[in-house]
């Protein structure tokens, strides 16, 4: 069934875009539609820059970058870490290292049915890398975890960029009440009922989402944005234009200021075929 939009006006003042890969970017084949990328690359060219938000790792979001072939930033770990179009940093948040190891060793006390991924920069570190969820992950990101204890692998760093929590639905659950009770100056978020994002307090995908508005000089008013999960919902509400996903939850839409359709159903091509290009090129 076709999501309907809030009103908006036909012709839309947009000059730069912002969006979440996962569910919102991409088909449930892990694929961009044709079309939608056409029109992205278009776009592109002629001054609207699109850049993806993930929080995924650098190579996870790398890899949906050089299907899509621009060449803008990317922001991830849901804003965790932002790298130029050369993949130099020029932005990053992570968590202390002393606070990950606890938060490590409490989940392995307290949930130990739950799979712990750790990233931090191009680093993605498990303790079992034959589990089926991290076997899954790196099906589905091109990427290969590495076995490792966090204290070594992540001490050059002083930190780390994410937690990813994987299970079943009621263990993740379990787990994200844990969290927020023992860890509240952390973010704490689904990205779907199976993945909970754990992140430093301070990070944010509208945090990343500002940033890049304030480096390309276009007020974040003239942003649009797109995603389908809870750890989107910032970004959405920080940007002027904030669509939500046809496949979003029908909570985060009521949250937004705008909807569009599926990522099956070119959501995302509905809302681009709409903008008003620009004279001046940023």
């Amino acid at each position: 069934m076709e999501e309907k939009m809030k009103k908006d006006p036909q012709n839309l003042d947009i000059r730069i875009l912002y969006s979440d890969i996962d569910g919102t970017l991409l088909r449930n084949d892990h694929h961009i539609s044709p079309k939608t990328r056409e029109k992205i690359l278009e776009l592109d060219k002629k001054g609207i820059p699109f850049i993806l938000v993930s929080a995924r790792m650098p190579d996870g979001v790398r890899l949906i970058q050089r299907e899509l072939g621009n060449k803008r930033p990317i922001i991830c770990y849901s804003g965790g870490l932002i790298l130029d179009e050369d993949q130099n940093v020029i932005y990053s948040r992570q968590m202390d290292l002393e606070l990950a190891a606890g938060v490590w060793s409490d989940l392995e006390r307290v949930c130990p049915e739950i799979c712990v991924n750790i990233y931090g920069g191009e680093l993605w570190v498990v303790k079992d890398d034959q589990n089926p969820w991290v076997i899954r992950e790196e099906g589905i990101t091109e990427g290969k975890s590495a076995v490792g204890e966090l204290r070594n692998m992540f001490a050059g760093a002083g930190g780390i960029h994410k937690f990813l929590l994987m299970g079943e639905p009621e263990d993740i659950a379990r787990g994200e009440v844990f969290l927020k009770a023992n860890y509240p100056k952390l973010s704490v978020l689904r990205s779907n009922s199976y993945y909970l994002e754990v992140m430093d307090g301070s990070v944010d995908k509208a945090e990343g989402v500002r940033f890049l508005c304030d480096r390309y000089g276009i007020p974040i008013s003239r942003a649009a944005a797109f995603g389908d999960g809870e750890n989107d919902l910032g970004m959405l509400r920080a940007a002027g234009y904030g669509f939500a996903m046809g496949n979003a939850s029908e909570k985060l839409k009521a949250r937004v200021g705008h909807t569009t359709l599926s990522n099956e159903e070119d959501g995302i091509l509905r809302v681009l075929e709409r903008i008003e290009v620009p004279k001046k090129a940023y």
